[in-house]
C-alpha cells in the first residue's frame, strides 16, 4: 500500500534495480522501500508495519551532462554500505534486511500532488545533514554571495564602546544653544522573503521544453538547492533563503 502521509520512516530496501530512466537514459538506482517504523512528534519511533506501506524511490547516479551525481552516490554509499564502484552491486546484493531511513514529503507539480522519497539516510540518522563547517573556499563563496546583503540588512557597523576614564571628569558646561541633531541613518532594506511554492513556480517556468519531465525538474531542483545551500536540507531553509532560491535558482539550471 502506498503511504498516505509524509514523515520520517525506518525502512528496508526490499528490492533494488539499476536501469536507464527518463528521456536522457540516465543511470538510476530504483529502490522499493518497505516501511516499518515512523517517527512521532514526541521523538519516539512507532511501529507501522501493520499498514504495509511501500514506496519506490528513484536515485540518479549521473547528470545530463554526463558527470556523476556525487550527492546521490554518497547518499547510497552511506545508507547501503556500497563502495560506490560497481552500481550493479546494489542490484545483485540482497539488502532486504538492511535498515535505512527515508524521508517522505508531498510535492506539487502541474496541479497534482504526490508523495515522494525526498531523502535516503543511514539507519539511526536524525534526518538532517549534520553540522558542517565551511572551508576557506566555501567561506569566500558565501561572503561573495550574501556579504553585501547581510551588511545592508544589519546597517552600518557600530563603534566600540569607549572605556571609562580612570578618573571621572566634570560634565561640560551646558551650551547656550541646543546642539544640532545628527542626521538619521537611512534604514536598511529588509531582507527579501519567499516561500518554497514561490521558488518552485519560478524554477519550473525556466524548465521549458518537452525534455523537462517531472523527474528531470525535481532532480535539477535538488541539485541547485545543494549548490546554493551546501549541507542544508530543503526543510531547513529560511524565508530569506527561499527568496534566494526563487531569484537565483532559475539562473543556475543546466539546460539540456
Amino acid at each position: 500500500m502506498i503511504p498516505n502521509r509524509e514523515g520520517l520512516f525506518n525502512a528496508y530496501p526490499a528490492d533494488i534495480g539499476i536501469d536507464e530512466t527518463g528521456p536522457n537514459n540516465l543511470t538510476t538506482s530504483i529502490i522499493g522501500f518497505r516501511l516499518y517504523e515512523e517517527l512521532q512528534p514526541s521523538g519516539e519511533w512507532a511501529d507501522c508495519s501493520d499498514e504495509n506501506f511501500q514506496i519506490t524511490g528513484y536515485f540518479y547516479l549521473e547528470k545530463r551532462d554526463g558527470s556523476l551525481n556525487s550527492i546521490t552516490i554518497d547518499s547510497l554509499k552511506a545508507a547501503l554500505g556500497w563502495d560506490g564502484r560497481d552500481p550493479f552491486w546494489l542490484q545483485e546484493t540482497d539488502l532486504s534486511e538492511h535498515p535505512v531511513q527515508v524521508k517522505l514529503a508531498f510535492e506539487q507539480y502541474d496541479g497534482k500532488t504526490r508523495l515522494k522519497v525526498q531523502y535516503l539516510n543511514p539507519y539511526g540518522s536524525t534526518g538532517g545533514g549534520g553540522i558542517t563547517k565551511a572551508d576557506e573556499s566555501t567561506k569566500t563563496a558565501i561572503r561573495n554571495r550574501i556579504g553585501s546583503k547581510l551588511r545592508a540588512h544589519s546597517g552600518p557597523a557600530q563603534p566600540a564602546a569607549p572605556k571609562p576614564a580612570s578618573q571621572p571628569k566634570p560634565p561640560p558646561a551646558k551650551p547656550k544653544t541646543a546642539p544640532p541633531v545628527p542626521p538619521t541613518a537611512p534604514e536598511a532594506d529588509p531582507a527579501p522573503e519567499g516561500t518554497m511554492d514561490e521558488a518552485w513556480t519560478e524554477f519550473t517556468k525556466a524548465c521549458d521544453g518537452e525534455k523537462w519531465t517531472q523527474d528531470a525538474i525535481e532532480k535539477e531542483w535538488f541539485r541547485v538547492i545543494a549548490e546554493l545551500f551546501p549541507g542544508k536540507q530543503p526543510d531547513e531553509l529560511t524565508a530569506a533563503e527561499w527568496a534566494t532560491m526563487r531569484d537565483e535558482g532559475p539562473g543556475k539550471i543546466i539546460p539540456f
